[in-house]
């Protein structure tokens, strides 16, 4: 009997084992058919063109647009002004910024006139027999010489011989050692070019200085120019007079500029193209680091679609009777986290969120992105 029990058992055992693997291998056929036939959701956007401004981002330091390296040209002692020649000391234009002992060259170029006086002078009696119809206009230029002003220019001459006469005389030679005497005269006192500061400063009043010295750097704080790099791409998208929004690091916007220059030539190493923006304000100081963006022609029928759902940086997916369908773009412009597109139609339905597994033909259930 109890064999007989254990033997029943025995097929029991075989007969739930059998209806149990049966069992689970369905319960495995229906979970992987069901897995099969999941459709994924894909949030789409409809597709909606319009008018849209095209920008292009850069950065560069700001430079001073005129800046001066100054030399003196004569030698003598520094005479100390009111205002010392020092970094950071502003000059208004006109204002005298460095004035150098001139007391032997005066006296020299005083000693010119006073020796061309003396030859015209000695002239008049000559002019007179000889030229008698000129007398008169070489006698007023002695009367309104004057040795402590600049000498006037010669009178004119009426005829050839005159003039041979007057050069036989050696009062051309005399007159040009005095204008040449004037010029470096002037070259002791030097006066602002434009309202500016002393960036650089390296004499000392009371020092000597030398000709051919370096005595500093003037710049101009009125008007900046700002030098940034284009990538060579988006060069084709600006031009000169296009306006340019400049803002500090921290996105506050301190300035507008236009465009003055821009360079043909592409730097091989990082292919870019230098543009040379003009601004001015308050807020500006030589050598910040600023960044811009740089206004161009807008782009008429377009979309600003983001580069996350880019596939190879030259597709996207539309949904069409509910199956995604690739799309190559016509990107007009890549920026850093976005791309203007202009070949896509209003009314598609754009897909904005990646589908995992995406190809052609995928069925999806198209879901509006709120």
């Amino acid at each position: 009997m109890t064999i007989r029990k254990s033997w029943i058992l025995a097929v029991l055992v075989v007969i739930a084992t059998v209806f149990a693997y049966s069992y689970i291998s369905t319960g495995k056929k229906r979970i992987t058919k069901n897995k099969g036939e999941t459709i994924k959701v894909a949030l789409v956007e409809v597709v909606k063109n319009k008018q849209l401004p095209l920008t292009v981002d850069a950065s560069g330091q700001l430079k001073a647009k005129n800046t001066f390296d100054l030399y003196s040209e004569v030698t003598g002692v520094l005479k100390t002004e009111k205002k010392e020649f020092r970094t950071g000391t502003i000059y208004r234009k006109g204002e005298m910024m460095i004035r150098i002992d001139n007391t032997e060259a005066k006296a020299q170029l005083l000693s010119q006139r006073s020796d061309f006086m003396n030859t015209v002078t000695s002239i008049l009696p000559d002019i007179k027999m000889e030229f008698p119809t000129e007398f008169k206009k070489w006698e007023n230029y002695l009367k309104d010489f004057e040795i402590e002003k600049s000498i006037k220019p010669l009178p004119e001459f009426s005829s050839d011989k005159e003039k041979y006469f007057v050069s036989g005389k050696k009062i051309f030679t005399q007159y040009y050692s005095i204008k040449n005497l004037e010029a470096r005269y002037a070259k002791y006192n030097l006066r602002a070019p434009f309202n500016g500061i002393v960036t650089q400063s390296n004499i000392n009043p009371g020092g000597l200085v030398r000709s051919g010295q370096k005595i500093g750097v003037f710049s101009n704080m009125d008007i900046f120019e700002l030098d940034v790099s284009v990538k060579a791409s988006d060069a084709g998208h600006i031009a000169i007079g296009d306006e340019v929004d400049i803002f500090s690091h921290d996105g506050q916007k301190v300035s507008i500029g236009k465009i003055t220059r821009i360079n043909t030539a592409i730097d091989l190493n990082s292919q870019t193209v230098a543009v040379f923006i003009e601004t001015k304000g308050k807020a500006l100081k030589a050598g910040m680091y600023l960044d811009v963006e740089i206004q161009s022609d807008p782009v008429e029928s377009a979309l600003l679609i983001s580069r996350n759902i880019l596939h190879n940086n030259t597709f996207i997916y539309l949904v069409e009777d509910s199956a995604l369908v690739e799309k190559e773009i016509n990107a007009v412009k890549f920026n850093k986290k976005t791309v203007l597109v202009d070949n896509l139609n209003d009314g598609d339905n754009l897909v904005v969120r990646n589908v995992s597994g995406a190809y052609p033909g995928m069925k999806v259930i198209p879901k509006k992105n709120k």
